[in-house]
C-alpha cells in the first residue's frame, strides 16, 4: 500500500480565513498532502463559539479545521506580525475570505506580500464580490441561499421558496474556491505567474445553481419550488408506499423511463401520447405523478426499490445518519470518518470524496488544538522549506489549462459539468457521444436550439463527436484520441465492456502520464458501486431530504440540481492535484470520484454535529426537525435578516417598539433572555418565528428592510433567478456574458487570465 502523502505533498498553504469557506478550503487542500498553516486571533476565531458544542467547543469549527496546524497570532503586536509575515514569505498559497479591504487594513493585502513573496498565490472568496454595491454586506449562509435564488426553487409545490435548513453554500463555497486555488497554483507551476485569484459567495452559490440559471437565460423559464419534483425530468419524485416510507425514483432518460415502466407494471405508459417524451412528461408530471402514487401504495417500498435496482432506475430511501452510520456502502467507502482529539473528544466527519492511484490523500484523525502549534509558527515557520517552481516568474498570466487535452465520455449533468469548467480554464476539451448523443439532450426546458438548457450550457467550447465503442472502428477512433491525452475523464460501471476493454493500467503502458478519471454514483466499492444514481437519490441517500420541509410530511428535494455541480467542482479539485503532481513528477495516475462521497463530505458539519454533543443546539443539531424557514415573512415577499454585532440590546428593543411586536415580545420571558437569539441563526428563532410573522406580515419588504438597516440589521430580500439577472451586484461579478447564441454563466472566478471566448455548441 503506498504512503499516504497525497498529490499536494510539500505544497505551503496559510489560512487566515474565518468561519467555513476559508478554513474548510484549506482543509481539503490539507487532505491531499499540503503543509497547512491555520492562524486567528489568540481568543480564536467567531464560529469556536457556534453551537453544536462538543466538550465546549463548536463541532462546526474543529471539523473544518483538520488536516492543520493551528496557531494564535496577535497581528497588532510586532511579535505576532512578524511570524505572520514569515509565514507568508514562505507559503506558496494564501487564503483569506474577508470582507474587500480587510486583508489590506490589517497589513496582509495582495501588493504587501506579494513583494516579499513573488511565488505566492493569494486567494480570496468575499461575500458578495470585491465591489458593487452590496460589496460590504455581511453574507450568512441564509443570505446567500434567499438573495441567490437558491430559495425560489426550493419547497412545496405552489407554495413560498424556503432555506434550506443545513449550511449548504458554506462547504460547497468552499470547494469551488479550491478549485480556484489549484488553478492559481498549476497557472504557477506551468507559467510561472503567481497571481491573486478571486471569487466570492455569490458567485459560487450561482455556479451551484448553473443548469436552473441556465434554464432562465437560454429557455427563457421562471423557476419555482416543485417539492421532490424536477424541471429537468419525470418522473422524478418521492413517491409514498404502503409501508408509510418514501422512495425517491428518478428517470433522468429515455432508457429509465422504458426500464421503469416495464418494471413496475405500468407498460401502458409508454404507449400514452401525454408521457411518451420527457417534455411530454413534463407537462403532464401532476398525471404522471398522480398515477405513480397510486401504484406505489399498493406495495412496500422495500418491494419498488428490488425491482427498481433490477431494471437499473436510480432509487433511494430517505436515510438518516444512523442509517448511514452502518450502511455497507458507507462502510467499504470510508464514507464516514471518526476522527478524535483529547480536547474534544471522538466525531463524525465525511470521508475522503476522491481516490488516488499513487498519491493516496489521507485525513488526519488527529484533531488539531486551537492555538496549539503557535509557537511553532513563531520560532519555527513551515517544515518545508523549499521554494522553487517549475517555471521562471513571469508576469504574463496564461490559461492555467492552456494545451491541456481533455477527453470526456460523460453524459448527463455532473461529468458535462467538470469539463465545462475545465475548458473555463483554457482546456481543449473533445466530448465523445454515443451515435444518437448525450442523453441530456432531451431534457427539459429545452431552448430554440432544440436542445436542453442544461446540454447548451455544459457543453459549450468542446469538441463534440459521435463515437460508437461497441465497434471495431470506433474503438480505434476512441484509441487515436486519447494516446495523446492529458486527461480521460469516463463513468463506466466497473462491469461494462468499456471498463474492461480500457483498464487504467493497460493505458498507463501506452500513455504513462494519462490523467484517467472515473466518476461513480455511490462510489466505486461496495454493493452500489455499479448502480446507477440521480440529483434527487443522492440528496436522499445523504439525508439532504431531512433539512427542508416539515417533519412527516412529503419530502422537499434542493429545488437546483446540487448534487451534480458539487460532485464537478470537488471532482475538479482532484484533477487539478493529479495535474499538478504530474507536472512535478511527470507521473500519471486514476482517480476516482463520486456523488455520494462528495455529498458525505459536504455533510461533514451534520455528522460532527450529530455525533456526540453536550447539548441538542444548534442548526446541525436541530435542523432535522425545525420545520420550514421561510425567514421573516413580510407583506409582499420574504426576507432574511440577522442581528450584526453593532446592535445593542438597547436598540433591539426600539427596533421592535416600530414593528409593533415590543409589548408581546416582552411578555415571553424566553425571549427576553436570548433576545440575541430570537431570530436569524439564533437558537431562538423557530420559537420566535410566529411573533416575528404577525407583525412584519403588515408592512412591505421595502419598509421591513428599511429599519432593520437603520439599526445595522444584516438583512437581503429573498430574490429568483429572473431578478438577479439586471441586478447591480451580480452585474459587477461579470458571470452573466451575453453572445448571438444567448446569455452564459460563466465559471465562478475573477482571474489575471479571464476567460476564453464562448464557443457555442454546433447544432
Amino acid at each position: 500500500m503506498k504512503e499516504a502523502k497525497g498529490p499536494l505533498n510539500g505544497v505551503k498553504v496559510l489560512s487566515i480565513g474565518t468561519s467555513i469557506v476559508g478554513p474548510w478550503a484549506a482543509t481539503l487542500l490539507g487532505y491531499l498532502g499540503a503543509e497547512v498553516f491555520k492562524v486567528e486571533p489568540p481568543q480564536g476565531e467567531f464560529l469556536r463559539v457556534l453551537y453544536p458544542h462538543q466538550n465546549k467547543l463548536s463541532t462546526a469549527y474543529s471539523s473544518t479545521n483538520l488536516n492543520q496546524k493551528s496557531a494564535g497570532l496577535n497581528t497588532k503586536e510586532e511579535e505576532g506580525m512578524n511570524a505572520m509575515l514569515n509565514l507568508a514569505k514562505e507559503a506558496d498559497i494564501l487564503i483569506e475570505n474577508f470582507r474587500p479591504g480587510v486583508a489590506d487594513r490589517i497589513g496582509l493585502g495582495y501588493e504587501t506580500l506579494h513583494k516579499s513573496n513573488p511565488n505566492l498565490v493569494f486567494a480570496s472568496s468575499s461575500g458578495y464580490g470585491d465591489d458593487g454595491p452590496m460589496k460590504n454586506l455581511a453574507a450568512l449562509e441564509p443570505h446567500l441561499q434567499a438573495f441567490s435564488g437558491m430559495s425560489g426553487i426550493t419547497g412545496y409545490r405552489g407554495g413560498d421558496g424556503q432555506l434550506i435548513r443545513f449550511t449548504h453554500l458554506d462547504p460547497t463555497g468552499a470547494i469551488f474556491f479550491c478549485g480556484l486555488i489549484m488553478l492559481g497554483l498549476i497557472e504557477r507551476e506551468r507559467f510561472g505567474h503567481a497571481c491573486w485569484v478571486k471569487t466570492s459567495h455569490l458567485a459560487n452559490a450561482l455556479a451551484n445553481m448553473n443548469n436552473k440559471v441556465s434554464e432562465v437565460l437560454l429557455a427563457n423559464t421562471q423557476g419555482e419550488p416543485l417539492s421532490s419534483g424536477s424541471s429537468t425530468s419525470a418522473p422524478n419524485h418521492c413517491y409514498l408506499c404502503e409501508d408509510n416510507k418514501y422512495l425517491a425514483v428518478s428517470c433522468d432518460n429515455q432508457d429509465q423511463w422504458s426500464n421503469f415502466c416495464n418494471a413496475v407494471g405500468l407498460n401502458e405508459l409508454t404507449e400514452d401520447p401525454r408521457f411518451i417524451k420527457n417534455t411530454d412528461r413534463i407537462n403532464n408530471r401532476d398525471e404522471l405523478d398522480g398515477i405513480i402514487k397510486e401504484h406505489f401504495i399498493q406495495k412496500p417500498s422495500r418491494w419498488w426499490s428490488l425491482i427498481l435496482t433490477k431494471a437499473k432506475v436510480p432509487n433511494s430511501f430517505d436515510l438518516c445518519f444512523d442509517d448511514l452510520q452502518f450502511h455497507q456502502q458507507i462502510l467499504e467507502n470510508n464514507f464516514l470518518v471518526e476522527v478524535d482529539g483529547e480536547h474534544t473528544g471522538p466525531f463524525y466527519v465525511g470521508g475522503l470524496p476522491w481516490e488516488f492511484s499513487e498519491t493516496p490523500p489521507k485525513i488526519d484523525t488527529s484533531i488539531p488544538v486551537p492555538g496549539g502549534d503557535t509557537e511553532k509558527a513563531i520560532n519555527e515557520g513551515f517544515e518545508n522549506k523549499t521554494t522553487e517552481i517549475s517555471q521562471e516568474q513571469s508576469d504574463s498570466p496564461e490559461y492555467p489549462l492552456k494545451n491541456i487535452k481533455v477527453v470526456d465520455t460523460t453524459q448527463g449533468y455532473s461529468g458535462p459539468y467538470l469539463s465545462f469548467m475545465l475548458a473555463e480554464a483554457g482546456a481543449e476539451v473533445v466530448k465523445v457521444e454515443p451515435i444518437g448523443g448525450d442523453w441530456s439532450k432531451e431534457l427539459s426546458p429545452q431552448t430554440d436550439k432544440g436542445v436542453s438548457a442544461l446540454y447548451q450550457s455544459f457543453n459549450r467550447n468542446k469538441t463534440i463527436t459521435q463515437i460508437d465503442l461497441h465497434t471495431d472502428k470506433g474503438q480505434l477512433e476512441f484509441e487515436s484520441l486519447i494516446e495523446d491525452a492529458d486527461i480521460l475523464m469516463e463513468e463506466w460501471t466497473n462491469n461494462s465492456p468499456e471498463s474492461k476493454i480500457y483498464d487504467y493500467d493497460a493505458l498507463k503502458a501506452k500513455n504513462p502520464a494519462l490523467i484517467h478519471f472515473s466518476l461513480s454514483a455511490f462510489g466505486h466499492r461496495g454493493p452500489m458501486k455499479n448502480k446507477p444514481g440521480s440529483d434527487l437519490t443522492i440528496q436522499a441517500m445523504s439525508s439532504y431530504l431531512r433539512t427542508m420541509g416539515d417533519v412527516g410530511e412529503e419530502p422537499i428535494r434542493v429545488g437546483a440540481d446540487v448534487v451534480s455541480t458539487c460532485t464537478a467542482a470537488m471532482s475538479f479539485i482532484a484533477i487539478l492535484s493529479a495535474l499538478y503532481h504530474r507536472i512535478q513528477t511527470g507521473q500519471g495516475q486514476k482517480v476516482n470520484s463520486s456523488m455520494l462521497g462528495t455529498m458525505m463530505a459536504i455533510k461533514t458539519l451534520q455528522w460532527s454535529g450529530f455525533s456526540d454533543p453536550d447539548s441538542w443546539e444548534g442548526n446541525f443539531c436541530k435542523n432535522e426537525t425545525d420545520g420550514s424557514n421561510f425567514g421573516q415573512r413580510t407583506k409582499d415577499r420574504s426576507i432574511f435578516a440577522t442581528p450584526s454585532p453593532a446592535l445593542t440590546e438597547e436598540k433591539f428593543y426600539e427596533m421592535i417598539k416600530e414593528f409593533g411586536m415590543y409589548e408581546e415580545f416582552i411578555k415571553d420571558e424566553d425571549l427576553v433572555k436570548n433576545w440575541w437569539n430570537s431570530f436569524g441563526v439564533g437558537t431562538k428563532a423557530s420559537h420566535a418565528r410566529p411573533l416575528w410573522d404577525k407583525y412584519l406580515t403588515k408592512m412591505t419588504s421595502e419598509e421591513v428592510l428599511e429599519i432593520f438597516y437603520r439599526y445595522e440589521v444584516w438583512a437581503v430580500e429573498f430574490s429568483n433567478i429572473e431578478e438577479l439577472k439586471n441586478h447591480p451586484q451580480v452585474e459587477f461579478l461579470n458571470m452573466f456574458e451575453k453572445h448571438e447564441d444567448g446569455t452564459y454563466l460563466r465559471a465562478p472566478w475573477k482571474t489575471p487570465w479571464g476567460f476564453p471566448k464562448i464557443n457555442p455548441v454546433k447544432f
